[in-house]
C-alpha cells in the first residue's frame, strides 16, 4: 500500500477520484482515523449506495466505534448484495455476537466453515457460542477443532480447559491451564481459575501458590486479592495478608474493599489504633465499597465506643 501521506497528497489533488478516496479511506481506518475514514466511506456510499465492500468497510468502522447496531446494519445490507463473501459472514457473525444473538452467528459462521473447514476462528467463536449458551459438549468440539488447526492458541487453549472444568473434567482442564501458562506465563486468569480448582478439591496451599501467581502477573485483579487474603487468613497467617494488602493498595489505592479487608486483620491483631484508621479510610472510600455501608458505619461507631 502507498504510503498515506502520499495518499492523502493524491486525494487532495483529485478529490472525485473516487478510487483515490477509497483506498485512502482504508489506510485512515488502517491507521487508527476512523472518524475521517467513515465520512470518506459515507461519501463513497452515497455515490455508490449497493458497493458491498463499501458497506463492509463502513460496518467494520462502526464496530470499531463500538456503533454495534448501526456496524450490524451494514454487515446485513453487505451480506445481502455478497451473500457468499466469507469475510463479511464472518464479521456479521461477530457482530451478532456481540449482540448476543448467537443463533444467526451460529448459522453465519457454520456456513463459513462448510466453505473453508480449517478455518480456525470460525471454529473457535462457535465454541464460545455454545459456552455461552451452556452446551459444553458442543463447545468441546468446536473449541478441540480450533486447538487442532493452532496448537499455541491461548485463547482457545483457555476457553477449553474452562469447558472441560464445567463438564467435570477437572484433570484435563488442569492439564489444558497449564499448556495455557507453558505458552504464556503471564495469562492470569489461567492461574486464577487453577486457584480456584484447587480450592474446590481442598488443596488451599495449591490455591494460594496459583493467587500469589494471579497477582504477579496482574496486581489490580481484586478478586485474587480478596481470595488470597481469605485463604491467608484461615492459614492464621494474619501478618502475610497484611504485607500483601499494604501492597496492593499501593496499585489500586481507591479500592474499598481492600482497606476494610486490612482492618478486619488488625482488629483481629489487637491493633485497635489502625483498625479504626483503616475502617474510616474505607468510609472515606465508599464509591468502591463492595459491602454494605450502612452496617461500615455502624462497625466505625462501636470501634470507637
Amino acid at each position: 500500500m502507498a504510503n498515506i501521506d502520499d495518499l492523502k497528497n493524491r486525494f487532495n489533488k483529485f478529490p472525485n477520484d473516487y478510487g483515490v478516496m477509497q483506498e485512502y479511506a482504508i489506510a485512515l481506518a488502517d491507521v487508527g482515523d476512523n472518524e475521517e475514514a467513515l465520512r470518506l466511506f459515507k461519501i463513497l456510499k452515497e455515490k455508490f449506495p449497493d458497493d458491498s465492500i463499501i458497506l463492509y468497510n463502513i460496518a467494520i468502522i462502526l464496530e470499531k466505534l463500538k456503533y454495534f447496531d448501526e456496524a450490524l446494519f451494514a454487515y446485513k445490507k453487505a451480506y445481502i448484495l455478497e451473500s457468499d463473501n466469507t469475510d463479511i459472514m464472518y464479521n456479521l457473525a461477530n457482530c451478532y455476537i456481540k449482540k448476543k444473538e448467537y443463533k444467526e452467528a451460529e448459522q453465519l459462521l457454520l456456513k463459513v466453515i462448510n466453505t473453508d473447514d480449517d478455518d480456525e476462528n470460525c471454529y473457535f467463536h462457535l465454541g464460545e457460542i455454545y459456552s455461552k449458551t451452556g452446551e459444553h459438549d458442543k463447545s468441546i468440539t468446536y473449541l478441540t477443532k480450533a486447538v487442532e488447526l493452532n496448537p499455541d492458541d491461548i485463547i482457545a487453549l483457555f476457553y477449553l480447559a474452562y469447558e472441560y472444568k464445567q463438564t467435570g473434567e477437572i484433570k484435563t482442564a488442569i492439564e489444558l491451564y497449564n499448556k495455557v501458562l507453558a505458552i504464556n506465563p503471564e495469562y492470569s486468569w489461567a492461574y486464577f481459575n487453577l486457584a480456584s480448582i484447587y480450592i474446590e478439591l481442598g488443596d488451599e496451599d495449591s490455591a494460594i501458590k496459583y493467587l500469589e501467581n494471579t497477582l504477579k502477573a496482574n496486581p489490580l485483579d481484586i478478586q485474587a486479592i480478596k481470595l488470597l487474603a481469605k485463604l491467608l487468613s484461615k492459614q492464621t497467617k494474619y501478618i502475610l495478608v497484611e504485607k500483601m494488602l499494604k501492597q496492593s493498595m499501593q496499585v489500586l489505592p481507591d479500592e474499598a474493599d481492600i482497606t476494610y479487608l486490612l482492618a478486619k486483620v488488625y482488629k483481629i491483631l489487637g491493633n485497635k489504633l489502625n483498625y479504626v484508621k483503616y475502617l474510616k479510610l474505607t468510609e472515606k472510600k465508599s464509591s468502591t465499597f463492595n459491602g454494605n455501608l450502612e452496617l461500615l458505619k455502624k462497625e466505625i461507631a462501636e470501634s470507637e465506643g
